[in-house]
């Protein structure tokens, strides 16, 4: 009761401000689908079509669709660069599921497809999205449906001729939602209708609902947002990067990391290259070689504590990091360069990414790893970047038995322009782990890491439709949460009111609130059904929220603030 007493204020607050201009009670603003958080690029394919299947609660309005072409004069072997060229795209649909209609024409006898449009598509080097454009927008009715996009050679142009992707490999599966679409199946067909699919390939759906459509949208931000990662993202670039011929200490505080320049000197290594032997596992198309490899897990001479975990082994990826943990898969995922994405830095297993990005020991130079009595060490010795030999890095690492981690750097090259590379420097502890913005360590040194804490998120699990139950949900919150206070309005704020004067510094007020409900519960997830009555002069209306889920000394008032969340209500 203490607790919603003092939040009294915090109502009646909420109960005089103004309606504001930030409103959701309008129909649908465009909105945009992806079948993933992030494009990513585990292989190229030969790309003739891509196929899922779709559900789509309300009629939806197709403007774009945006993927990853692979046609830059890149790879092994290099494809011809078609950048700049169009290509016509054509997208059918056939009820219920593309599963067993894959190698079924549209032009056959009782085909299952129907043609719903055309779109053109116009090639950009990778990273850039690529995007089919249709015009007008296509119409796909509310329903399900298995969908075929096929994409035809282009025919003038630069080099014109078979289109190819980027795709995660191996496919993760699985159903991915927003609050209008429902994707699942995907997969990618080197020659459309012909034979089987493969990967899952790189796509966003650019749309508009239907204008009555009940929808909702996140508002503002929670607190507090500190997590354990840190990293820079280099392009690939002629220039070398600024930390070429520097170094920097982690210094470990027992939670995080404190980051400082250094004036470290390199030491050579004194032990054979790991290179004379063959790697443990690899990705590599050709078997022994080094490129995109792993070494075998390595047990270290003492433990060593890092933000978020500790590890006594660790295994040396041929790609300028270090995995904190005992690694081994011949998944590209694990083994591979980024290429532009930062999926596989924040996805895999806790890593030192000392300069993380497409090297090839395979054509020159030397991977080591050494011990004393108070630290182990590794150093990527001249190792050149691929494919480009005379490119090359020298990145030296050292772990001390404080914890401590001090980074050398000779000279480093990330000259891949035309394959889309990136390189990543910093620290994550991996498994998917929420990341920070990106920094620039020469700017920002000296910094302290983040100690992990993340902010409650509020959604909702169901567009809010007049007469249909659905929840609100709160995630990110600790093990063993008790309570959050839910706060119900029907405003946003004009700006967020910072709530450090109830004890809540760096938490902010996102909504006028005009009710309190207690939410408990020892789940994984605070949840609140709700529903919205069957009264015809609901629809239209706006409804708001933000919770405040308890967490002790994490503020002198032992409470966090989600997001907000604002509601249309509709059909």
């Amino acid at each position: 009761m203490n607790k919603l007493s003092i939040l009294t204020p915090i109502v009646m607050l909420g109960s005089v401000l103004p309606v504001v201009a930030q409103t959701c009670a309008t129909p649908p603003s465009q909105m945009t689908f992806s079948n993933r958080d992030e494009f990513v690029g585990s292989f190229y394919y030969n790309m003739g079509a891509h196929f899922a299947d779709v559900t789509t609660q309300r009629d939806i309005s197709i403007s774009q669709i945006r993927t990853w072409t692979y046609d830059q004069g890149a790879g092994l072997p290099p494809v011809p660069s078609q950048v700049g060229n169009q290509g016509v795209v054509n997208v059918y649909t056939c009820p219920t599921t593309r599963l067993g209609n894959e190698t079924t024409s549209p032009s056959a006898p009782a085909s299952p497809w129907t043609l719903l449009g055309s779109g053109t598509i116009t090639i950009q080097a990778q990273p850039t999205e690529s995007a089919v454009v249709f015009t007008p927008p296509l119409t796909l009715l509310a329903g399900t449906y298995g969908i075929a996009i096929e994409y035809l050679a282009p025919t003038t142009g630069t080099n014109p001729g078979p289109l190819h992707c980027l795709g995660k490999s191996p496919n993760p599966g699985g159903v991915v939602s927003d609050q209008f679409i429902s994707w699942s199946n995907d997969g990618i067909q080197g020659t459309a209708f012909v034979g089987g699919v493969t990967a899952s390939p790189n796509l966003r759906v650019v749309y508009t609902a239907d204008p009555g459509s009940a929808h909702w949208k996140k508002t503002g931000e929670g607190c507090y947002f500190r997590p354990h990662a840190f990293y820079e993202d280099f392009p690939a670039s002629a220039t070398a990067p600024d930390v070429a011929n520097t170094s920097q200490l982690w210094i470990w505080t027992g939670a995080n990391y404190v980051v400082t320049p250094a004036a470290a000197v390199y030491t050579p290594p004194t032990t054979p290259s790991l290179t004379t032997s063959p790697p443990a596992f690899g990705s590599s198309p050709a078997p022994g070689l080094w490129d995109d490899a792993l070494s075998a897990p390595i047990t270290l001479p003492f433990p060593m504590n890092y933000p978020g975990g500790s590890t006594t082994e660790i295994t040396i990826s041929s790609n300028g990091g270090i995995y904190l943990a005992n690694v081994g898969n011949n998944t590209y995922e694990t083994c591979g360069a980024c290429y532009g994405a930062i999926s596989s830095f924040r996805d895999q297993p806790a890593r030192i990414a000392g300069f993380f990005h497409d090297l090839d020991p395979s054509s020159g130079g030397g991977i080591h790893y050494e011990t004393g009595p108070t630290f182990w060490r590794v150093t990527f010795a001249a190792v050149p970047e691929w494919p480009v030999p005379t490119a090359l890095n020298t990145i030296q690492i050292t772990v001390d038995n404080n914890h401590n981690v001090e980074l050398i750097y000779g000279a480093l090259a990330n000259t891949g322009v035309i394959n889309g590379n990136n390189a990543i420097l910093g620290f994550t502890p991996g498994n998917g782990s929420m990341l920070p913005p990106p920094i620039d360590f020469s700017t920002a040194m000296p910094f302290p890491s983040g100690d992990g804490q993340i902010p409650p998120i509020l959604k909702l699990d169901a567009r809010p439709v007049i007469g249909q139950p659905f929840n609100f949900v709160t995630t990110n919150i600790a093990p063993g949460t008790p309570f959050q206070l839910l706060t119900i309005g029907d405003t946003l704020t004009p700006i967020p009111i910072d709530l450090g004067f109830l004890g809540m510094p760096g938490c902010s007020l996102h909504h006028g609130p005009i009710a309190i409900l207690t939410v408990t519960g020892l789940g994984p997830d605070l949840v609140y059904p709700f529903a919205i009555p069957p009264v015809p002069a609901y629809f239209n209306a706006q409804l708001t929220a933000q919770g405040f889920p308890f967490a002790l000394a994490l503020n002198p008032f032992n409470l966090l603030a989600t997001n907000g969340v604002c509601m249309r209500i509709g059909n």
